[in-house]
C-alpha cells in the first residue's frame, strides 16, 4: 500500500494512472499506472478520499499495488519524479493529529498499537485509544468547574458568589486526586503488559541457569556446559507466556575467584538484574547452601524474586529452602514454574475488569504533576494560604491536564512520539 496526501495527491495520481474509469471518492478503481515514457509499471487499486473526511484531514489517494518491492520501489520513484517526497516518519499521523482527525491520547495509543509484543499488550492500546481521551477530558471538566469556583470567589471576594460549599469542594478536590492517583498507579501494570514482564535468571555457577533459559524459550539459545563460568555475557531473548511477553535475560552465574573477564560477566549481571520485574534465584536443589548462594539470597531480600531448586531428578535435600523445584534434564516442574510466572506476570500487568491504565512514561510523569497540583490546592484551600494558590494550583492542573491531551502540548513532544512511527503512518 502506497498513500499520497496533500492537496495534490489526486492530480498526482491522475497524471500516475492516465485514463480509467471516472474518479470517485472512496470508491476503489482497477487502474494501469505508467512511468514518464507511458511503460507499465503495475496494474493497481486506486482509492480517492477528499479531505477532510480522510485519515490525515487532507486529499488521500491509497495505492494498493503488488508487493513485489522492486514494485514498490518503481512507483516510489515514479511518485517522487511527478512531484511527491517521501513521507517522513509518523507523517501521515501527524498530519491527522494536526488537522484534528487524531487526537494526542490517540496517536501515542495507535503507536503502541503498532509496537505491541502481546495480545495484552494490543489490548490496553485499543482501549486506551477508546477510553483514555475521554476520561481525561471529564476530569478536565470536572476541574474546571472548581477551577471556576475558586476564580469567582478570588475576584469577588465577600460577595459570596460561589455555588459550591467549602467542605464540598474540597470533597470534589480530594476525589479527582485519587483518581488521578489511580491512574498514575496504572503505570507499572501498562508498562508490563505492553513491554513484557522482564525476568533474570541469577544463581551460582552451574545451577541450570542457561538449561532453565533455553527450556522456557523452548529452544536452545544460550551455551550449555559442565565447564564453571562458561555463561560471561548476558542473553535476553523473549516468549510469549498466555497473552503477555516475558522477556527473560540469562546471567552469568558467581563464584569467587573468577577471572578478570568472568567476574566483568557477573557485574554486567548483577546491573540487569536491577532493572528487571523479577529475579529468578536459580540453586542447586541437591546441594547444599554455599556462601555464594547465601550472598545473593541477602543481595534479593526485599526485592521481587523467587527461588528454583534445580537438579530435582537427583533427589532434593530436606533442608533446602525454594518456591518451585525443576529439572532441565526430565520437565520435571517446568510446567508448573510457567503456570506460576503467568499468574505472576498477570498479577503486576492488570488492570482487570476494563480499569484504564496509562501506555506510557509521558503520561504517567504528567499525571503525577497533575496530582501534585491538585494536593496544593487542597492544602491551600484548607489552610492559610487560601482561596489564591489554591486557584493558581487548579489552573496549573488544567494546564496539566492540556498537556496530557494535546491541548497545549509541545513541539518536541510531538517530534519525539512521531519519531517512533513507521514511514507509512
Amino acid at each position: 500500500m502506497l498513500r499520497l496526501s496533500g492537496a495534490d495527491a489526486l492530480a498526482l495520481a491522475r497524471r500516475l494512472s492516465p485514463g480509467g474509469p471516472a474518479w470517485r471518492p472512496r470508491r476503489a478503481s482497477l487502474r494501469r499506472l505508467v512511468d514518464e515514457q507511458g511503460e507499465l509499471l503495475d496494474s493497481c487499486l486506486l482509492t480517492w478520499m477528499p479531505g477532510p473526511r480522510s485519515f490525515t484531514g487532507e486529499d488521500v489517494v491509497e495505492i494498493a499495488c503488488h508487493g513485489n518491492p522492486l514494485i514498490v520501489e518503481q512507483l516510489l520513484d515514479a511518485c517522487v519524479r511527478l512531484g511527491a517526497r517521501p513521507a517522513r516518519p509518523g507523517e501521515f499521523s501527524r498530519r491527522a493529529l494536526e488537522h484534528g482527525r487524531l487526537g494526542l491520547i490517540e496517536a501515542e495509543a495507535l503507536a503502541e498499537q503498532i509496537a505491541a509484543r502481546s495480545p495484552a499488550g494490543l489490548r490496553l492500546a485499543r482501549q486506551a485509544g477508546q477510553q483514555l481521551a475521554p476520561a481525561l477530558e471529564l476530569l478536565y471538566e470536572r476541574l474546571l468547574d472548581l477551577a471556576a469556583e475558586l476564580e469567582a470567589r478570588l475576584d469577588h471576594p465577600g460577595e459570596d458568589l460561589g455555588l459550591i460549599e467549602d467542605q464540598d469542594l474540597l470533597l470534589r478536590l480530594a476525589r479527582i486526586r485519587a483518581e488521578v492517583g489511580e491512574l498514575a498507579g496504572s503505570w507499572r501494570a501498562g508498562r508490563l503488559a505492553l513491554s513484557g514482564l522482564r525476568l533474570a535468571l541469577v544463581g551460582p555457577v552451574n545451577a541450570g541457569k542457561s538449561s532453565l533459559f533455553n527450556a522456557l524459550l523452548g529452544r536452545p539459545r544460550a551455551l550449555v556446559s559442565a565447564t564453571p563460568g562458561t555463561t560471561r555475557d548476558a542473553v535476553e531473548s523473549s516468549v510469549r507466556l498466555g497473552d503477555l511477553d516475558l522477556v527473560l535475560v540469562d546471567t552469568a552465574g558467581e563464584r569467587s575467584g573468577a577471572d578478570a573477564l568472568e567476574q566483568a560477566g557477573i557485574e554486567l549481571g548483577r546491573a540487569l538484574a536491577e532493572e528487571v520485574d523479577l529475579c529468578l534465584l536459580v540453586v542447586d536443589g541437591h546441594r547444599e547452601a554455599d556462601p555464594v548462594e547465601a550472598a545473593l539470597r541477602d543481595r534479593l531480600v526485599g526485592r521481587e524474586h523467587r527461588v528454583v531448586l534445580s537438579h530435582a531428578d537427583l533427589g532434593l535435600l530436606p533442608e533446602r529452602r525454594g518456591d518451585l523445584a525443576i529439572s532441565n534434564l526430565t520437565g520435571q516442574g517446568l510446567d508448573e514454574l510457567r503456570a506460576a510466572l503467568l499468574v505472576w506476570a498477570r498479577a503486576g500487568a492488570g488492570p482487570a475488569g476494563g480499569q484504564l491504565a496509562v501506555i506510557n512514561q509521558r503520561q504517567h510523569a504528567l499525571l503525577l504533576e497533575l496530582g501534585g497540583w491538585l494536593a496544593l490546592a487542597e492544602e491551600a484551600l484548607g489552610g492559610e494560604a487560601g482561596v489564591a494558590l489554591a486557584a493558581e494550583a487548579a489552573q496549573r492542573g488544567l494546564a496539566t491536564i492540556g498537556e496530557l491531551t494535546g491541548r497545549d502540548v509541545r513541539e518536541e513532544v510531538l517530534d519525539r512520539l512521531f519519531a517512533r512511527f513507521c514511514i507509512g503512518k
